[in-house]
């Protein structure tokens, strides 16, 4: 498991990047607090702050680059 500050802060930003987690079959989950939802959920993306960095946490990371979301990371 890995964790990951990132800014989503652009709707079209959102789009981009649930697209890059669902392409994975890994589970991923933005959090702020203590309110957490699934990385691959447009919904879910869309009801978070993005004006503020969320955390991405990643659960297989065998299955994932960082590279893909580097634009995102704070």
């Amino acid at each position: 498991m890995k964790k990951i500050d990132v800014l989503i802060d652009a709707p079209e930003k959102a789009v981009k990047l649930c697209k890059i987690l669902s392409s994975h079959s890994s589970a991923f989950d933005l959090a702020k607090g203590s309110y957490t939802v699934d990385g691959k959920s447009i919904l879910g993306i869309y009801t978070m702050d993005l004006s503020t960095p969320l955390t991405l946490t990643i659960y297989d990371e065998q299955d994932f680059a960082e590279e893909e979301i580097r634009e995102f990371v704070v």
